[in-house]
């Protein structure tokens, strides 16, 4: 895929020209450049967590600040995330790194940025390149932690890039590019989610307004979570979480308001087969006229043993996207994503940290770039608000059914985009609850929404139903007519499996089959048909049980969607997991009767502890089967819990699972593991002069 001729001399200086003028006439756009950040004006405050609070006078000066905190805790994360921003990866990696720099070259970031620039205030741009001055400066100090050849410097553009790419990937535009490319349909899979609940005065009883802000992603490495808060006097001041490089926070709460993301699952965009003129290449059918590809020679470089190897691949553009060329066929496709055009992502998250109140929050929401996510939303004055969140294109659903459109006619593709008042969305219920554990985006309180489901298209919701989470969260939810703060904590805690579920409805014969009719696995039956669906930590039932889920998942290939609209499995399928369970348990620990705390472990480094919750529990933690033991290797990234009352934030507390740094030899390595472990979390406030006074730790980025 990758080795071609070599790109000309002449096409190189052409390109190097280009990008000079532009950078020359972007400066003078704006008058002047950025100025260099004064580190004088930044503080970083770490507390006896290690979380940094920084402050600064400008906006830009706390995204340095950011950048060198996140590089302190996890230098290594932030070059490989930076590293996929540019086309560097196939002279660090070899082959597999040249996959992520044909991406980059295939999304054209470069083009789409020059068109788009000029939707984006100055004061964004200086906040990105004050991010980029950071992370610059702590390399050039610290040139042994550098892993990443000719990552550095970076600039604004190389951050733009990164949101490019990241929220491209966000919406399968990877899979969809490879799909296409192998000349096969396009496939959805996608991972297990995450908890976002919002409770006003109608259903608490001191009459405040909570907030859970609960991402499930990995526990640690390069997409794991990272908190912070940061604070300027331009009106910046949010406690939160973002991936290791992120610029701003991408959810938490600042005095005024929150809010929570899981993902969502629409319909995201279309693969376009186009059609070839025969006599002529380079030229595709468009509404009767014969259209001229834009084709890219693009220069990489591959590592190839000690030596790195020139490469040129092309790309092209046609008027529906970028276009890739079927590898062993002649066949040509665009691939249609909204995320691929629009650079303001980014954009829209500063704008919700910045936000002050409800109409400002939704005027961030109505920039509709960040490409999906569901969004549960609180505030002070007791307003809640969800919303289905998404770039969704507008278009007939049956279009959408098809998994390669004939891209001959205009017709035939969207240009448009769903409002967020066309999106699945609710304001302020009677219910005094809304909520979201990627179900179905129609059932977001007590009743399922079925006239706002009526009235919008299919494509909006592709998980029809109801997982255990979203199952569970109601039946406790509803098991009191208002509820506390404390009780609040415990729903997100709860590791109960619903016998409402589709989990369990699903798994019947599991559950029927008589133990005496199976000799060889009779013991097994008997201790999980007396399970209450209650994990604990020195469950049986519930380890054996995982076990049998774990097989059915990794035989048949099953992804998240499995927990919402159920799956099959037929009694031989089941049995045999059973007996795969077993086997594997009694070669490992000579019994089946095992606790989960000692088959289910969580590692970071050499740390290791035995972590609570269970897949699609409310405490959600996922194991994948490894050597011995199911390692935790997806769930409870980051826990925030937020209690507001008329004047702002009255009680926040959060938790980092294995804590604030990825640095083996920082006591703030693992030191949150307990806490995860016990289902608790830490004391947090947005008061800076509390944070000051318990300070562990007050510097100045250099």
């Amino acid at each position: 895929m990758y080795f071609a001729t070599t790109i000309s001399t002449y096409m190189l200086k052409i390109n190097f020209i280009q990008s000079i003028l532009f950078i020359f006439l972007f400066s003078l756009s704006f008058g002047q450049e950025f100025p260099t950040i004064n580190t004088k004006n930044i503080e970083i405050v770490r507390d006896e967590w290690g979380v940094p609070h920084i402050y600064g006078k400008t906006d830009a000066e706390v995204a340095y600040g950011l950048a060198w905190a996140n590089c302190e805790d996890a230098f290594e994360e932030v070059q490989k995330m930076y590293s996929v921003s540019k086309p560097i990866n196939g002279r660090n990696e070899g082959k597999k790194g040249a996959k992520t720099d044909f991406f980059i070259h295939f999304l054209q970031t470069d083009m789409v940025i020059d068109e788009h620039i000029g939707e984006l205030p100055e004061e964004y741009l200086k906040y990105l390149d004050g991010y980029a001055q950071g992370l610059n400066s702590y390399a050039k100090k610290h040139k042994k932690g550098v892993i990443v050849k000719k990552l550095f410097p970076l600039n604004y553009r190389d951050v733009l890039r990164l949101y490019i790419v990241a929220t491209c990937s966000f919406t399968k535009v990877p899979q969809a590019l490879g799909l296409a490319y192998e000349g096969k349909l396009f496939e959805h899979k996608s991972g297990m989610g995450s908890n976002g609940i919002a409770v006003n005065k109608n259903k608490t009883v001191d009459g405040k307004t909570y907030l859970l802000v609960n991402p499930h992603m990995p526990v640690h490495g390069q997409f794991s979570f990272y908190e912070a808060q940061l604070n300027s006097e331009e009106g910046l001041n949010i406690h939160g979480t973002m991936f290791m490089g992120g610029t701003s926070i991408y959810m938490g709460s600042t005095n005024n308001l929150g809010w929570a993301m899981t993902t969502n699952h629409f319909d995201q965009g279309d693969i376009y087969k186009l059609t070839m003129n025969p006599d002529k290449k380079n030229q595709y059918l468009f509404d009767g006229e014969w259209k001229k590809l834009r084709v890219m020679k693009n220069k990489l470089k591959v590592k190839v043993g000690p030596f790195v190897i020139p490469v040129t691949k092309k790309t092209y553009w046609s008027e529906l996207g970028p276009v890739i060329k079927e590898d062993k066929g002649d066949n040509y496709y665009a691939v249609r994503y909204p995320a691929i055009f629009d650079i303001k992502a980014g954009y829209q998250w500063y704008k919700m940290n910045k936000a002050q109140n409800y109409k400002e929050f939704r005027e961030a929401l109505d920039l509709v770039s960040i490409p999906m996510f569901n969004i549960v939303y609180a505030d002070k004055k007791g307003n809640i608000f969800y919303v289905s969140n998404g770039k969704i294109p507008v278009r007939e659903d049956s279009l959408v059914d098809k998994a390669v459109i004939k891209g001959d006619q205009s017709k035939n593709v969207w240009s448009k985009i769903h409002t967020i008042e066309e999106l699945p969305h609710a304001e302020n219920p009677s219910t005094g609850y809304l909520f979201n554990t990627n179900n179905t985006p129609f059932h977001y309180t007590k009743e399922f929404d079925i006239e706002q489901k009526k009235n919008s298209p299919r494509y909006m919701d592709t998980y029809p139903g109801n997982n255990n989470r979203a199952t569970r969260f109601l039946e406790l939810i509803e098991s009191k007519d208002k509820i506390d703060f404390d009780f609040f904590q415990k729903i997100k805690f709860d590791s109960k499996i619903s016998r409402n579920t589709y989990l369990v409805k699903q798994l019947d014969v599991l559950f029927n089959m008589k133990p005496s009719d199976h000799p060889e696995i009779e013991e097994f039956l008997t201790i999980v048909q007396s399970w209450d669906f209650e994990v604990d930590s020195n469950d049986v039932a519930a380890a054996l049980f995982m076990g049998v889920m774990n097989e059915i998942f990794t035989d048949k290939h099953y992804g998240g969607e499995q927990f919402a609209y159920g799956f099959d499995a037929s009694k031989e399928e089941i049995i045999q997991a059973i007996k795969s369970t077993q086997s594997w348990l009694i070669k490992n620990y000579g019994t089946i009767n095992v606790p989960i705390k000692k088959v289910f472990k969580a590692k970071k480094g050499d740390k290791t502890m035995s972590p609570p919750g269970f897949g699609d529990a409310l405490s959600a933690n996922y194991g994948e089967k490894k050597g011995d033991i199911y390692e935790l290797r997806y769930g409870d990234a980051y826990i925030h819990f937020v209690k507001f009352n008329e004047k702002g934030v009255e009680e926040l507390r959060t938790a980092v699972p294995f804590g604030a740094s990825n640095n083996p030899d920082s006591p703030h390595f693992f030191d949150q593991a307990e806490l995860f472990k016990k289902q608790e979390t830490k004391q947090m406030t947005m008061n800076k002069e509390e944070v000051y006074k318990k300070a562990k730790k007050i510097y100045r980025p250099e």
